[in-house]
């Protein structure tokens, strides 16, 4: 059968077409897209500064805030398009910005240094409709203590305003439920210091909105991705030292419990849950002859308490302070510091940033004098 020069001419567009599909179904495909984290840097330079980096290519980095006065913090939305970050301004206040990680349009979106307000610690609810941060007031001479606030991404305006309307509230370290319904933070009360956990909507069967949780260590926890669960840090006298051990709490069954043991030979100070709810990673440094100077990256499964932990990044040179899952719940993405030097070369102590593949069990550095590392979705 001979083809006209129509239909040869339709021939060619249907491949062209079917080719382009294949090549973008090649192109999207997770499996290839770059694996890509956002981090802090320099760490020990000026000015700070969010930077990129190809898990894949280590070493190699991209520059995407371009701030002359300094970045202290950052958060990047659920899709991996908009990157918030709060600048120091020219004066005493920290504001708010955002920007366009696809199309490279940089704005304002909370402009707090007008007010000589410190806006920092930005977090994207994972439905990426709100942003939590917190807010710290000009007193004068000093700031006020801080409380959270919320931002509408969905808004034309993006309009913000207390997540509590109670001034008395204060507050740090803002974190979400995986359904985006609850807000967690640390309240530096000093009268009764511990977490607050603050429901947007409550549930019908449980009208409770606010709920405290009552700790002395300073620093917010964990929540299971489905709200009902909180792993944190507690304050412990054992040998004459404090130490840390850590604590779950069930909120629909409102029961306390112990995570780790408060007699134990460990020192627990920061945990984080899986995307599936179903490990738990945490610090960890023992306390008897198996002392290392830094805290270990440990994990296990949370069923079953008594488990043993599995190391998954241990170094006695090194401490792990900071960490989290991907999305997938296959790596960790970790801030490590070293305490070995070189001391000929004279360059102090950095903060590095590693990965820690579970399936592999490999660990590779992906960058050096860099900290606050976050994973970038795909």
């Amino acid at each position: 059968m001979k083809l006209d020069k129509l239909d040869f001419v339709v021939f060619i567009l249907v491949a062209l077409c079917l080719a382009g599909v294949a090549i973008a179904a090649y192109l999207i495909d997770p499996a290839r897209q770059a694996i890509e984290v956002a981090y802090l840097y320099p760490a020990l330079g000026s000015p700070q500064n969010v930077w990129l980096s190809d898990i894949g290519t280590p070493g190699h980095q991209r520059q995407l805030t371009f701030s002359e006065r300094g970045v202290s913090d950052f958060d990047i939305s659920p899709d991996g398009r908009w990157l918030v970050y709060a600048e120091h301004s020219d004066g005493r206040g920290v504001a708010l910005r955002l920007l366009d990680m696809r199309g490279g349009k940089d704005r304002d979106l909370v402009d707090c240094a007008s007010v000589s307000a410190l806006c920092t610690a930005p977090v994207f609810s994972p439905n990426g409709e709100l942003l939590a941060y917190q807010r710290s007031e000009s007193l004068g001479a000093s700031f006020g203590l801080s409380r959270i606030w919320l931002v509408d991404m969905l808004s034309a305006d993006y309009d913000t305003a207390p997540l509590i309307g109670d001034t008395q509230i204060v507050g740090h370290s803002a974190v979400w439920s995986a359904d985006s319904n609850m807000v967690g933070f640390y309240s530096a009360e000093t009268a009764q210091p511990g977490i607050l956990l603050y429901s947007l909507s409550p549930p019908a069967e449980d009208e409770v909105q606010l709920r405290f949780i009552p700790t002395s260590y300073g620093v917010m926890g964990t929540l299971s991705p489905n709200g009902q669960q909180i792993i944190f840090p507690d304050l412990v006298f054992r040998d004459g030292q404090f130490y840390g051990h850590l604590q779950i709490a069930d909120l629909a069954a409102k029961e306390f419990a112990a995570f780790t043991d408060s007699n134990g030979p460990f020192d627990d100070v920061a945990a984080q849950f899986s995307p599936d709810g179903r490990t738990v990673a945490i610090a960890r440094r023992y306390t008897d002859t198996r002392w290392t100077q830094g805290h270990q990256l440990y994990i296990r499964a949370l069923v079953g308490y008594g488990a043993d932990w599995q190391a998954l990044a241990y170094d006695p040179d090194y401490n792990t302070s900071y960490f989290r899952w991907d999305a997938d719940g296959e790596r960790l993405v970790t801030q490590r510091f070293p305490f070995v030097v070189d001391q000929e070369s004279g360059v102090p102590a950095r903060p590095e940033v590693w990965v820690h593949d579970l399936t592999s069990g490999e660990s590779r550095k992906i960058i050096d004098d860099a900290y606050l590392p976050k994973w970038v979705a795909r």
